[in-house]
């Protein structure tokens, strides 16, 4: 019984010309009276916005101890409608460019039987990259069946509390618990893939650290002999060691940006940053720009943005930098991007940190990872400007692209060989790999001992540190997912909050305006 107009001769635009010609003579006749009836049909459409609001459903059943009526409104069909045009729009334009990237963010965090959060930090830390005007979406995954009676109506309950954790840290977004009886990766990859819509789907994923790694170490065998494990408040764990290890490295693979959070005490909303604060990134490869990004997204929010100030520490890894020429090439970097943050050089040399979060020859990473180091793409630049009358460190990092990256080869630069040709120059690996089997834990990919030289680093030079910032190990070195576990481990401990962050391979930051 709507209005539908069904007479073919009806425009739009006449409609709005007679309307605009209906207030300009009511205004002529009688400009109080006109006034006085846009103020009446103001509070009409107000009594009618709070009554439908009253309707709002609480906890999965409807409030009937409210008085109310849903009078539906012509806004939500309006916005629907801009909505869908829009996304019909921007199909098939999922590759943004460099400066229109945003992080479209999903969330995973593990929820309590009525669906509160075993941590609030994951939701502080997602609502404050809303500076970058991206989408959020948060999932909670638990065990069990929608076969089960009563298993969607806990899922609803479970979704709204889960929903009012989320208004309560100001994070705007959509939100699921799925409940599932397959393994925790696949449940997340499924989230990934199927949330959102074209464009405006997941790019980066954020996951809190699994502190409690070693107990759960055993809970895919202790599912399998239907002894399930129990987290510290009695409610089931919902994923193993294997599990959360797997999902690190299929997003990876998905080429979705990983966010691995371990937040203690980490500012929320209503908070604010004390005076001198830092947010300290420890830059060690070229993974085109995310850490940089990323964090400075963060120090745009209210709680950051009066008293933060970021740190950027280029860590090198080789006698062959120059830390004066790699400190004036970043600083010229982040000037030309427009970030505001101090510049610091550490040098760690003697331990092979650095392929640690790279990919090498042979070493089954894929094609996404990063693969050069901070003073590697000095080297590069230096190479090819050489006969150029600007100095080493204009143009660091002007070719930021994967495409474009490549390992030097000292075979070629002596034989003088074209920047093109070292690119297609295979790159020995200088590290000695051991194949692994599953009895043979001493040869690890990852050494823990670098991981805890990374993490004195750490505590050394930002002690007092609000939030540090790195690169995320690469998962696909190890087959045994406690080895892994442990060199991260290693390079949290003692730190309050630090988030580690893997790229996908493409470029986040561009100095064209």
């Amino acid at each position: 019984p709507g209005f539908r107009p069904q007479f073919k001769y009806f425009s739009r635009n006449i409609a709005l010309l007679g309307f605009i010609w209906c207030l300009a003579l009511a205004l002529l006749i009688s400009w109080p009276m006109a006034l006085l009836a846009i103020l009446l049909m103001y509070l009409i459409f107000k009594y009618i916005a709070i009554s439908a609001q009253r309707m709002a459903v609480i906890g999965g059943e409807t409030n009937s101890s409210r008085s109310g009526t849903n009078w539906g409104d012509v806004f939500d069909s309006v916005r629907y409608k801009i909505t869908t045009a829009i996304l019909a729009g921007v199909t098939g334009t999922e590759n943004f460019h460099a400066k229109n990237w945003r992080p479209q963010l999903l969330t995973v965090v593990d929820t309590n039987d009525v669906g509160t959060p075993l941590s609030n930090e994951g939701l502080a830390l997602a609502s404050q990259f809303k500076g970058g005007r991206g989408l959020n979406m948060v999932v909670s995954i638990k065990h069990g069946s929608f076969l089960n009676p009563m298993t969607f109506e806990l899922s609803q309950q479970c979704n709204a509390r889960l929903k009012a954790c989320m208004e309560k840290e100001r994070l705007r977004g959509f939100s699921e618990v799925i409940f599932t009886e397959s393994s925790f990766s696949e449940a997340v990859w499924s989230a990934v893939m199927h949330s959102g819509l074209g464009p405006v789907s997941p790019n980066t994923v954020l996951l809190s650290w699994m502190a409690d790694w070693r107990r759960r170490m055993n809970i895919g065998q202790d599912r399998q002999q239907e002894n399930i494990d129990l987290s510290d408040d009695g409610t089931v764990s919902p994923c193993s060691v294997d599990e959360y290890v797997a999902t690190l490295k299929g997003l990876g693979l998905m080429h979705r940006a990983v966010c691995l959070f371990k937040g203690n005490k980490f500012p929320r909303i209503g908070d604010i940053a004390p005076v001198g604060s830092t947010i300290d990134i420890y830059w060690i490869v070229d993974d085109g720009g995310l850490c940089l990004l990323l964090s400075y997204i963060i120090s745009r929010n209210p709680i950051w943005r009066r008293n933060v100030h970021l740190q950027v520490f280029a860590v090198t890894t080789s006698t062959k930098d120059n830390p004066r020429n790699i400190e004036a090439s970043v600083v010229d970097f982040l000037q030309q991007i427009r970030i505001n943050a101090s510049v610091h050089v550490v040098n760690i040399q003697g331990i092979e940190l650095a392929d640690d979060f790279r990919a090498r020859s042979n070493d089954g990473c894929p094609s996404s990872v990063p693969i050069v180091t901070i003073g590697e793409t000095l080297r590069m630049d230096k190479d090819d400007h050489s006969c150029s009358s600007e100095s080493s460190h204009d143009n660091l990092f002007s070719n930021f692209s994967r495409e474009k990256a490549c390992l030097p080869s000292v075979a070629a630069y002596e034989l003088g060989s074209s920047s093109d040709e070292r690119c297609n120059t295979e790159v020995p690996d200088r590290r000695e790999y051991v194949a692994m089997t599953e009895n043979d834990a001493p040869h690890l990919f990852l050494r823990v001992e670098t991981a805890k030289k990374l993490n004195n680093m750490i505590r050394l030079n930002s002690p007092s540190a609000s939030l540090v910032v790195t690169h995320l190990p690469l998962s696909y070195k190890v087959s045994n997912v406690a080895s892994y576990m442990e060199y991260i481990d290693a390079m949290l401990k003692d730190v309050d909050n630090m988030l580690l962050i893997q790229g996908t391979g493409v470029e986040y930051l561009t100095t064209v305006a």
